[in-house]
Formats: structure tokens, sequence, C-alpha cells
């Protein structure tokens, strides 16, 4: 499994993203993803085969990939994902891989 926390850069911490807002800001654009339903996470993307969730955390959107997906691919998805909630919450973004 690959893991990421998408997290603000000063305060490292949730960048808070309203509940009807989630399948715009989380779903990255230009790619072919979909939201679905899933338990035990905020909310849930399959791009291909592979799983995408994302669960708000005090330290941030910890982002899991489920399935099939190289980790540079994944790790693009990552970035555009950080870029739309940048742009949605006017916070410095970044994001950091989880050593699994």
């Amino acid at each position: 499994m690959i893991e990421f926390l998408i997290r603000t850069r000063g305060g490292h911490e949730w960048p808070a993203i309203h509940r009807g807002r989630m399948p715009h800001v989380l779903t990255p654009a230009g790619w072919d993803c979909v939201g679905v339903s899933g338990c035990g996470c905020d909310y849930r993307l399959r791009c291909g085969d592979t799983e995408v969730s994302f669960s708000g955390e005090p330290v941030g959107w910890e982002v899991s990939f489920e399935g099939p997906m190289p980790k540079d691919v994944a790790t693009r998805l990552v970035i555009a994902v950080a870029a739309q909630i940048e742009q949605e919450t006017n916070q410095s973004i970044e994001w950091i891989q989880i050593d699994s």
C-alpha cells in the first residue's frame, strides 16, 4: 500500500474542506477517477483498478492507495490533489510520502 499525507505547510495540520466540496476538491482534474462509496474514510475514489481513500486527520489528509498503481503515478495524483486543496483553502499545502 502506498500512503501520503497532505497538510498545511506552516502548521502541519489538516486543511479543512467542506464535506459538500470534497468531490470537487479531492477528485483530481483530468484524471479518470470517480467517487465511490466505502467505509473507514471521509472520501474514496476509484482510479482504474485502484481505490484511493482520503481520511481527514488532525495532522492532515491521509491518502491511501489500495490496488495496483505505480508509485510515480500515485505521486502525480497526490500532487494534483494537493494543488486543488491549496486553491480551495487559500493555504500553503505540502505533501509527504508515509513509509509503510
